[in-house]
């Protein structure tokens, strides 16, 4: 079977045990959304067991921040190869994450996320330099779009930086999807078809052949 392209991670959310795991083969990344599924620990520790390129993420509530570092500590075990975290985490648990995933030989993405706006460009370069100090493989930049204006900052973004992943949300921000991977974004997001877990997701199938257009592996 034919996997869908490396650089597509398919964030996986609101889908039930069986679904994850009949879909895994098909992909070469995927995020999974531990915060919107319903999975119980052996679950879990299936699914990481079933695919060796899984991103684990939870997003936690106010005052989660233990149940999080709990649940990522536990995926490490079980195998995953990226966790992420949001860096309004408190810092001496993403040092605690961080530390252990190093030990594991697994990677870290610090995610950054506004659901509201996309800030100035030198507040996101900000962003960016402050979670690069964690030493982590990945950061993502991820800004609600409101202006095409907007959607250039992010990506102009890609000309100081690598080891990032940088879009906006939203439909102004759809477009930024599509371009991270060709302005040096080893992967960008996608959903599963009808089941969006973020603003302005393109299911995975549409956005893989709109990138084989475009960038032919």
């Amino acid at each position: 079977m034919k996997a869908i392209r490396p650089d597509i991670c398919v964030s996986i959310g609101n889908v039930d045990f069986h679904a994850i795991s009949n879909l895994l083969p098909k992909l070469s990344l995927a995020e999974i959304r531990i915060d919107l599924l319903n999975l119980n620990r052996d679950e879990l520790k299936l699914l990481f067991g079933l695919h060796d390129n899984l991103i684990a993420t939870y997003r936690p509530k106010e005052s989660e921040f233990d149940v999080m570092l709990n649940l990522l500590t536990d995926t490490i075990g079980y195998g995953a190869a990226w966790v992420d975290v949001d860096i309004d985490t408190p810092t001496e648990i993403i040092r605690e994450i961080t530390a252990i995933a190093q030990a594991a030989n697994c990677k870290v993405i610090i995610s950054y996320h506004n659901y509201t706006e996309t800030p100035t460009y030198a507040r996101l370069k900000k962003i960016t330099e402050n979670a690069q100090t964690y030493d982590v493989s990945l950061v993502k930049i991820a800004c609600m779009a409101n202006s095409t204006s907007d959607c250039a900052r992010v990506l102009s973004l890609y000309e100081e930086n690598t080891r990032i992943v940088a879009f906006c949300m939203g439909q102004v921000g759809t477009i930024t999807r599509v371009a991270a991977p060709l302005l040096g974004a080893p992967f960008t997001y996608a959903a599963l078809p009808g089941n969006q877990t973020a603003p302005g997701q393109l299911d995975y199938i549409y956005l893989e052949s709109l990138l084989d257009s475009l960038k032919p592996l």
